[in-house]
């Protein structure tokens, strides 16, 4: 096998994430979001046409849905409000693709590549709005050594993605489900037994390769 280098560039992403939840009897219609997804890939030529192709990015996965919410006025009314809602989870992914390009001509080639995903949670939110008004609340509760985590930090997924490259830019769809339960082991004891979150995204995107462009041999 023969290397000629590695080519470095810049990748965003336009991504449409939901989550399959366990019980799924929830009431709730649960609708995707568009969520942006950017960071730098790594691409290295392996052997006529192979190449391995990691990064890190910066990626947003959760959902979205509506609900009604019931108040009582000072003279005992009781009324419901529609309330839109979504949950916001930020990850930091590590992608690790092995994928095949095919030279069409000398400036176009398509390409396909599948490989594991490994996510880290470093932020995560409930958001509502009501009459208009946007709030969030953390999505932990408690306090101290009674403080419940609502998610697990690590996920790992599965990227299928698919493209073409003309000259250093590159265009592809993409699809990502995760392999983890995110729900973390405190919400599963006070859930209902199997209870689990599992995220996976949608998406195209568009990456620039920087300096000389290498090809494998």
């Amino acid at each position: 096998m023969d290397a000629s280098g590695q080519n470095v560039g810049f990748k965003v992403a336009s991504s449409w994430t939901n989550a399959k939840l366990t019980p799924s009897d929830d009431g709730l219609d649960r609708k995707a979001q568009v969520a942006p997804k950017l960071g730098f890939i790594f691409e290295m030529p392996v052997y006529k046409g192979l190449f391995l192709q990691t990064g890190l990015y910066a990626s947003l996965s959760g959902y979205r849905y509506k609900d009604t919410v019931s108040f009582t006025n000072d003279e005992g009314s009781t009324y419901d409000i529609e309330s839109k809602n979504k949950y916001i989870l930020l990850y930091l992914d590590l992608p690790v693709n092995f994928g095949y390009k095919h030279a069409v001509s000398d400036e176009l080639s398509i390409f396909g590549m599948a490989g594991p995903v490994f996510r880290y949670l470093t932020y995560s939110t409930y958001a509502y709005q009501i009459n208009g008004e946007w709030d969030n609340e953390s999505t932990d509760f408690g306090e101290g050594d009674d403080k419940v985590e609502f998610f697990n930090k690590f996920d790992i997924g599965l990227n299928i993605e698919a493209g073409v490259q003309y000259d250093r830019f590159e265009f592809s769809i993409y699809y990502m489900p995760s392999f983890s339960n995110i729900m973390s082991d405190d919400i599963q004891k006070l859930a209902e037994s199997g209870a689990s979150w599992k995220n996976y995204s949608f998406g195209v995107g568009f990456a620039v390769l920087l300096g000389d462009i290498k090809k494998g041999k």
